[in-house]
């Protein structure tokens, strides 16, 4: 596998300074974020990119909104960030990483050797943190449109899950799926 700890690889018996020597810029390796190795030299991937979060963020880590919901089959730009949700024990958060910190995990779909939140909470978790009323509609639309879930998926997500952040997704569920 390209993507590494650090942890793993003293375990393995590759020494730390070998690790730091490894990942200087003329080396082989590239620490992508702090603790997580690629072994190879060529730039990631957004899939390098994504493996690399959930090696960062813990085993019980989750990748949600655009990321989780392009791996899954919508069509949505991606941000530079990469939104994921773990538990209260999680690491810090990072730059490149929107970490959000979760007392009700999502369920879970493995894609790619990843561990991607479902369509509809993935949707909600991206669109709640949304202020363009369009670009809530957008969201929406497209994950029904790619029959990733039904608006009714969507509204009982949105029933289960905390009200912060929910009046434009509310208001754009109402006005593309009137029940």
């Amino acid at each position: 596998m390209a993507i590494t700890t650090t942890a793993d690889l003293r375990k393995s018996g590759v020494s730390s300074r070998e690790i730091l020597r490894h990942c200087t810029p003329a080396g082989p390796w590239q620490q992508l974020l702090p603790g997580v190795v690629l072994q190879k030299p060529s730039p990631p991937t957004r899939l390098d990119r994504l493996r690399a979060v959930l090696s960062y963020a813990g085993p019980s880590a989750v990748i949600t909104g655009a990321d989780a919901l392009t791996r899954q089959g919508a069509t949505l730009p991606l941000p530079r960030h990469i939104h994921v949700l773990a538990g209260s024990n999680a690491r810090k958060a990072h730059p490149s990483i929107l970490l959000e910190r979760t007392t009700r995990p999502p369920g879970v779909v493995s894609r790619d050797g990843l561990r991607l939140a479902l369509p509809a909470r993935a949707a909600l978790d991206m669109a709640r943190r949304e202020t363009n009323p369009r670009a809530v509609v957008g969201i929406l639309d497209s994950v029904v449109e790619a029959r990733l879930c039904s608006p009714g998926d969507l509204r009982e997500e949105l029933r289960r899950s905390c009200r912060r952040g929910t009046a434009l997704v509310r208001q754009a569920l109402c006005h593309l799926f009137p029940e």
